[in-house]
């Protein structure tokens, strides 16, 4: 089992988008070699029922990126800067 501990240690000190690479080439090779597909695991924030679009933008850091400590949802116009909005109402 040394081995498998090598590996997760190098993996991880990757960056998230070579692990996403070296993840890619695992499937690749499996799929080469006619191996099954692993399960797919559930993560920590799926179980919230999170779409992938949301889980990616929440890793990338732009989800939360606005700090209020009010219901952002119930008092944006107050908050958001409209000044260069451009256009006329009807």
């Amino acid at each position: 089992m040394a081995t498998m501990n090598k590996i997760e240690s190098e993996i991880a000190a990757l960056p998230p988008n070579l692990q996403a690479e070296v993840l890619d080439f695992v499937e690749f090779i499996k799929q080469r070699h006619g191996l099954p597909a692993a399960p797919e695991t559930v993560s920590a924030t799926a179980d919230a029922g999170d779409s992938p679009f949301f889980q990616a933008l929440e890793v990338a850091g732009f989800v939360g990126c606005i700090e209020t400590g009010e219901q952002l949802s119930t008092t944006f116009k107050t908050k958001l800067d409209f000044s260069t909005k451009r256009g006329t109402l009807p």
